[in-house]
């Protein structure tokens, strides 16, 4: 018994972790994290039971928390992950395509055994190095999570904001949950009433674990996924936690959408795991149905698959959000060389952890003319979400000004073609525009 309780105690954060995709090696500014839901891992949830991944196609494996190749019918499985491979060249807002994306997932497949609550595990991963790494490096995360991932996902992104981490939630832009039980599920009501009826001596045999596992709940979180009709404590304080997030985000680029099954995991007993009306929470205004069971949804099967397409428009809608949102101005009355010496002054000085600094280099040949810049007139001021997307703004209505940015988007080159010297301007005090007509 002591032997059990000190295997029950050990800090199992170390179970809970990051495991790397995709990511370029040239850089990205955007990330979709994955989630898996409990019962379940961080590659195997995502993968087919039924397709496989053509011969040609690249596939993928989480060595480091679910190691071992799977199958299907003597193939690698198809996994959302190959399915994004085969989408790479689909059109994003900001110039990306699906291919910038880099890709991650979260496991803590083996919290359960460790008999961790839903919420211990948000805490944790919200603490997690590697997660808080992803934070640090890209302007744009986005997360999808199935079944009870996203408890644990919004549980730790409101561990961020208690912590008052800012920047890190700043760069959080979109948030996808598939059949989360935001308001519980009835099945687990059903498996604490009924799920071990057996004399206690017999626990270790209970039904209701092995239900369980089979539905994506490890046992020992099982009342965490209680409806709040149950009188589910821990659920309805997410719930107040989630919308004091959601408020706080309310006039900046972020999305929550939220998607459920239409299909009973057990068609015999018409039993659907997470129906619509338990999948709400503070930010989703609309619920979509997927013509799947819940075990089903993080798993499709090509490119034009409802479950893709549904995350596909949630990233789109949300770097689209990135893309609309005001953060940066600039007059067009003020020289664009004060703007250049601004964003240098702010990389120089410290940043907070989590802060995204941004560079610019201006090309020798062109750093009169770009200093000197005057700005087409314009009925309202430049803006853009960060220093680099404000440049680009100026350079779309300026034609002969020319940003360059890296793959993340954090240094970024700018020089000039084809700008002209205003007559008016006396030699001494020489003032350029892209066109004479600014000039005046």
């Amino acid at each position: 018994m002591v032997f059990l309780l000190l295997l029950a105690s050990i800090d199992s954060a170390a179970a809970i972790g990051v495991e790397t995709i995709r990511k370029h090696s040239q850089g990205s500014d955007a990330a979709l994290v994955f989630v898996h839901g409990l019962g379940g891992g961080p590659c195997s949830t995502f993968e087919s039971n039924v397709a496989s991944a053509d011969a040609a196609e690249r596939t993928f494996e989480c060595q480091r928390y679910e190691p071992g190749k799977r199958t299907v019918k003597g193939k690698p499985p198809l996994s959302w992950f190959t399915i994004f491979e085969r989408d790479h060249a689909a059109a994003l807002p900001g110039g990306r395509t699906l291919g910038d994306i880099d890709l991650y997932t979260v496991s803590y497949m083996d919290a359960a055994p460790a008999m961790m609550s839903a919420t211990e595990i948000g805490e944790s991963l919200a603490r997690n190095p590697e997660f808080l790494r992803i934070l640090d490096e890209y302007n744009n995360v986005l997360f999808v999570a199935h079944s009870m991932g996203g408890i644990v996902l919004r549980r730790a992104i409101v561990r961020l904001q208690l912590n008052g981490e800012q920047a890190r939630l700043d760069r959080i832009v979109g948030v996808g949950l598939l059949g989360s039980p935001s308001e519980g599920a009835p099945l687990a009501d059903f498996v604490n009433v009924w799920g071990c009826w057996l004399p206690a001596i017999l626990r270790k045999v209970c039904w209701g674990e092995y239900v369980a596992q089979w539905y994506g709940a490890g046992w020992h979180q099982i009342t965490d996924l209680q409806t709040l009709e149950g009188h589910n404590h821990l659920l309805a304080g997410l719930q107040t936690d989630w919308g004091s997030v959601i408020k706080a985000r309310q006039g900046k680029p972020f999305i929550v959408s939220c998607a459920y099954e239409t299909v009973a995991e057990i068609p015999a007993l018409k039993l659907a795991v997470v129906e619509r009306i338990y999948t709400h929470t503070a930010g989703c205004f609309e619920q979509e149905p997927i013509t799947q069971s819940h075990m089903a949804l993080s798993r499709p099967i090509d490119i034009e698959d409802n479950r893709h397409q549904w995350l596909r428009r949630t990233i789109v809608e949300a770097l689209q959000r990135v893309e609309n949102f005001k953060l940066r101005n600039w007059s067009q009355n003020d020289p664009l060389g004060a703007l250049i010496d601004q964003i240098n002054l702010e990389a120089g000085q410290p940043r907070p952890s989590g802060a995204l600094g941004e560079t610019v280099q201006v090309r020798p040949e062109s750093e009169a003319e770009v200093n000197a810049l005057r700005l087409k007139p314009d009925n309202r001021d430049y803006g853009g979400p960060t220093w680099g997307a404000l440049l680009k703004s100026i350079a779309r209505y300026n034609s002969c000004l020319k940003v360059q940015s890296d793959r993340r988007r954090r240094e970024h080159e700018v020089w000039t073609k084809g700008a002209v010297a205003c007559p008016n301007s006396i030699e001494a005090k020489r003032i350029y525009a892209c066109d004479l007509r600014f000039c005046s």
